[in-house]
């Protein structure tokens, strides 16, 4: 069921209690853990984290904390499974779901009150509780008590009846489940949760503006939406300065990540947006950067050094000389409006770039994954300048950059960019210093929708790599998914393991990916492709 009202039927009802908050592995659900703790810490509410994983790493984190917890918060975890069906609660326990992730699993959304989800997206389009659920009790009733050709006549008809509402029930569920995609953020909600609870500080608003931030940089939302949910942010923005001298501000910025932290070439090469329109794994690739840069009116030595080393002239003039050159070179926009986080006596910090921080650190090549959690968390922090765990971060997102760059230079150059029926597909090389830091889910992806762009984004693309000895990770991106990011590779992918037999685990939060046996993949692309013919 839907909560109606989110102070009063979710947060008040926490308070007084201990609660088990269930948080997932990503740059928005990170985000929303953010405020949630904030928010527990004025109150006094405690509770117990636990990041998971996938809906295996939530099942056993609920048996392994659930003693003396009657409420659960799940974070973009949960809304997309019978929660009921797969825990199997006490029946006093209570889960509030707040999952970005769509669509929202119908036996969630008419529980009778054991699930409640805390926000409803005005895209879900749920079937009507009638045309999807149906008591068989009474028709057995019927069948048992009628008999005679009058009872025959009746029952023949109910049947034929039960096997129509089948057939729409079918069609129905197909509509709603056939593509997968992201609500509203859910660091969104938590903010509005703040304002209304009278605790929406600059710490508050800057988490949700790196969740919002996280749209832009993975195309999780159409540009419209994303559009929308950011204003509705900036909306909240705290009239007072905070204590700290911190304020975040919206406003147009160059879309470039981590451009501060590298140098202005650097940033080129390695952005997801720009470089596949630059074509950098052709032979005139660099040849056409250089002539962008001298088009800017940036000399090749000041775009090679540091961008906090360059002339202070060059750097104010930047934004408009980008947008100025870019059309000559048909680059997509080079500027995105963003927001942007400035303190006394410290640099600007762009929502951007803490987003690729925090997917650095998620899939971090050496931190443990419940000690990456933590550092993701530390690094939202306003309270001081520069911290650690942001800095290790940035440094993970440019290696990460650098080695996504290099997988699709590789890939292109060498056209292991296979063509197969309605889609492209590629495969990380085992053994490549690539496939050591391009092996999760968020830089993959990022390899596979700048390998779609590289080709006008006009085909969607699957792309895989091998995350241990016998099991690999496979993805897909939608074709044109800058304007409309709806998945139908969740649905395709479970129809292709039930046509070819593969054993496919799809213990993934997003339906679009999955794991599967090193030895089956081939034999699952060849039913994929034969599915989407």
């Amino acid at each position: 069921m839907f909560i109606e009202d989110i102070k009063t039927d979710f947060y008040n009802v926490l308070q007084g209690n201990r609660v088990l908050l269930l948080v997932h592995y990503d740059v928005d659900a990170i985000c929303t853990c953010k405020i949630l703790q904030s928010l527990f810490k004025c109150d006094n509410v405690s509770y117990t984290l636990v990041p998971v994983g996938g809906i295996a790493e939530l099942k056993q984190a609920y048996e392994e904390n659930n003693e003396e917890v009657k409420y659960v918060v799940l974070v973009n975890c949960g809304g997309t499974i019978d929660l009921v069906d797969i825990l199997q609660p006490e029946e006093d326990v209570v889960f509030f779901v707040l999952d970005a992730h769509k669509p929202t699993d119908v036996c969630n959304v008419y529980s009778d009150g054991q699930v409640r989800l805390v926000y409803k997206d005005s895209e879900e389009n749920i079937p009507n509780f009638d045309d999807i659920f149906k008591d068989d009790d009474d028709d057995e009733e019927n069948e048992e008590s009628e008999s005679g050709r009058e009872g025959l006549e009746a029952m023949v008809e109910r049947r034929r009846e039960r096997r129509a509402w089948e057939e729409r029930r079918n069609t129905l569920m197909f509509n709603y489940t056939q593509f997968s995609y992201y609500g509203k953020p859910s660091a969104c909600i938590a903010l509005e949760l703040a304002w209304r609870v009278s605790r929406c500080g600059w710490g508050c608003v800057w988490a949700a503006s790196v969740a919002c931030a996280a749209q832009a940089a993975l195309h999780t939302r159409t540009p419209a939406a994303a559009l929308l949910d950011a204003h509705h942010l900036h909306t909240h923005t705290p009239a007072e300065h905070s204590r700290t001298g911190a304020r975040v501000t919206l406003e147009k910025d160059v879309c470039l990540p981590l451009y501060r932290r590298w140098s202005l070439e650097a940033a080129l090469c390695h952005s997801p947006a720009i470089a596949p329109a630059l074509r950098l794994h052709t032979l005139a690739g660099h040849a056409r950067l250089r002539q962008l840069l001298a088009d800017t009116g940036i000399p090749l030595q000041q775009a090679r050094q540091a961008f906090r080393s360059m002339d202070v002239e060059l750097r104010r003039s930047l934004l408009t000389a980008l947008e100025t050159a870019a059309p000559k070179h048909k680059l997509p926009t080079p500027t995105h409006t963003t927001f942007l986080l400035q303190r006394v006596h410290s640099p600007t910090l762009a929502a951007m770039d803490v987003v690729f921080a925090i997917m650095g650190l998620i899939e971090h090549e050496t931190l443990p994954k419940a000690e990456s959690f933590q550092h993701a968390l530390a690094s939202l922090d306003t309270e001081s300048g520069e911290n650690e765990s942001r800095r290790l971060g940035c440094l993970s997102a440019q290696r990460a950059l650098e080695a996504v760059a290099k997988l699709v230079h590789a890939t292109l150059s060498a056209r292991l960019l296979h063509l197969a029926g309605p889609f492209s597909y590629f495969i990380v090389q085992e053994g490549t210093p690539e496939s050591r830091l391009v092996k999760g889910p968020l830089w993959l992806g990022v390899a596979a929708r700048w390998c779609g762009a590289a080709g006008q984004g006009a085909r969607a693309v699957v792309a895989s790599a091998a995350i241990d000895d016998a099991n690999c990770l496979l993805l897909g991106i939608p074709p044109r998914y800058q304007h409309e990011p709806r998945n139908l590779f969740g649905a395709a992918f479970e129809q292709a393991a039930t046509k070819c037999g593969a054993s496919v685990s799809l213990d993934h939060v997003d339906s679009s990916i999955i794991t599967l046996p090193l030895a089956q993949r081939a034999q699952f692309l060849d039913a994929l492709t034969a599915l989407l013919a």
